[in-house]
């Protein structure tokens, strides 16, 4: 028994679908027995056609610097009604909605004006869907790559400004009436793309999603054209550009910095500094690729790239100049007073230095040796002159010895005074070359706007063009940003 109704509940069903197919092609073959593409679907020639425009984003794919272009992912929402395509239901079996293939209905020539790669009209092939009361409402896919100026200034902490500005080619104002999909009467709609499909990009975050209608006159004709602009503001995400590109850059400057505490006894300093030269000129090498490729302005990341050379190349010059003056042996007295007292005595007080004690100097006095000797021979006349001769000489070596070690000890002098000298600059050019390479660095880094004038992103629940006003955790979370932009956009269209 149970077997029975089932099979009769299929075959109820089987003869069902095939009598509404049946209807549905009857339905098709009335539609298309007259009906005529190429001609606008008015009653009257005078009558205006009321397109409506809408943009469902679906992901930004790429944003291309060196070429200035933009390529997303869109529907192309339409809505307009065909008087041709206006039928009874009853008479159908309650036939209500067909689908019919768009390339052979009338279609708005909409067409993007910026486009950059492949035709400007919409080449998806795609069914429309046509409601009893003639609403024809067709939403093909599109991959669109636009022009787009792209400011580079402060890249990585960039925030892009692009637009898709879509338009009919041939059809002016009087004939085909643009509208927004939502808002027939606003001029802008501060929502106006919608992201229900939206996939978030890994590069890019939203800032906002602006709508703006125009009506332009154009110098070959009289008649007023219309388009709709759809502006997209994105920031680009600077998370990885922070850890692979400018915490290197930072960590090379702090290299070239910390050269000055090397003692220069080591004999490093200048293979130290040379090593971080070529370092950076290798990381340098490999940034180009990251680096948009433009001639326009330099990049912030240029910017500070080129900030970090300079610091290391005078870092290896005046390592090479404390390198000269600590290994220096002539005396400093054929400094200039005023130099020397500046260097020895002030600089080392400014810098909280102390100057290293000088040991004490052991002067040898020359005795009278030759009275000395001419007493002793008289009081004691067994010594003979070869005696008086030894004391001479021993006398003579004597003096030399104490000669040589007294101009051993200035040289020593000398030489702590060099090295004293170096030991002053390299802690001065130390003072000096961390506090550049602090104010570089913040002065490059801190000059993007988003850095310190952050906007958050949007939220993409909020952008949708048929939001779910029942549905009490939407209204909690963006009813009343929507319903305040919906006010402002009737006042902008009653001004």
């Amino acid at each position: 028994m149970k077997q029975y109704f089932l099979y009769s509940f299929i075959i109820f069903t089987i003869v069902l679908t095939l009598v509404h197919c049946q209807k549905a092609n009857e339905l098709y073959h009335y539609l298309m027995s007259n009906y005529n593409k190429n001609v606008r679907p008015v009653r009257n020639n005078s009558d205006l056609v009321n397109v409506k425009i809408g943009l469902k984003l679906i992901q930004i794919a790429d944003v291309d610097e060196k070429n200035q272009l933009m390529q997303t992912h869109v529907y192309i929402l339409h809505e307009w009604q065909d008087f041709s395509f206006i039928w009874s239901p009853e008479e159908f079996d309650g036939v209500e909605y067909i689908q019919i293939p768009s390339e052979l209905i009338w279609k708005p020539d909409l067409v993007l004006y910026n486009n950059a790669d492949g035709d400007y009209q919409i080449t998806t092939r795609s069914k429309a869907q046509i409601r009893y009361d003639g609403i024809v409402k067709w939403n093909p896919p599109m991959v669109y790559k636009s022009y787009c100026f792209i400011d580079i200034q402060y890249y990585p902490f960039d925030i892009q400004n692009c637009t898709l500005k879509f338009g009919t080619w041939s059809y002016h104002g009087s004939l085909v009436n643009l509208q927004f999909l939502t808002n027939n009467e606003s001029s802008i709609l501060e929502r106006g793309w919608d992201l229900e499909d939206y996939t978030p990009s890994i590069e890019w975050e939203i800032l906002n999603l602006r709508a703006i209608r125009h009506e332009k006159l154009y110098a070959c004709c009289v008649e007023i054209f219309l388009d709709l602009t759809f502006t997209c503001t994105v920031q680009r995400k600077p998370l990885f550009y922070i850890v692979n590109l400018i915490v290197p850059c930072v960590n090379i400057s702090v290299l070239a910095v910390l050269v000055f505490l090397l003692p220069s006894d080591s004999k490093k300093k200048i293979t130290l500094s040379i090593s971080i030269l070529v370092a950076l000129l290798v990381f340098y090498l490999l940034l180009i690729e990251l680096i948009p490729p433009t001639s326009l302005v330099i990049p912030l990341l240029g910017k500070y790239l080129l900030f970090t050379i300079v610091i290391v190349n005078l870092s290896i010059i005046i390592t090479i100049i404390t390198l000269n003056v600590h290994f220096r042996r002539h005396s400093t007295s054929h400094m200039s007073p005023l130099i020397r007292k500046f260097l020895l005595i002030y600089l080392p007080k400014i810098l909280f230095m102390e100057r290293p004690p000088i040991p004490p100097r052991y002067v040898y006095v020359k005795s009278k040796s030759w009275e000395n000797i001419d007493s002793q021979s008289s009081t004691f006349p067994w010594k003979n002159d070869q005696r008086r001769h030894i004391a001479r000489i021993t006398a003579d070596h004597i003096a030399y010895i104490a000669e040589q070690m007294e101009n051993a000890q200035n040289e020593k002098e000398i030489v702590e005074e060099w090295r004293f000298i170096a030991l002053i600059f390299d802690r001065l050019f130390l003072i000096i070359f961390v506090s550049v390479s602090l104010m570089g660095t913040l002065g490059s880094l801190l000059k993007a706007p988003s850095l310190h004038k952050s906007r958050a992103p949007i939220d993409p629940t909020c952008y949708l063009y048929y939001p779910p006003i029942n549905d009490s955790q939407w209204m909690k979370k963006c009813g009343a940003d929507y319903f305040q932009s919906l006010s402002n956009q009737q006042l902008v269209s009653n001004t």
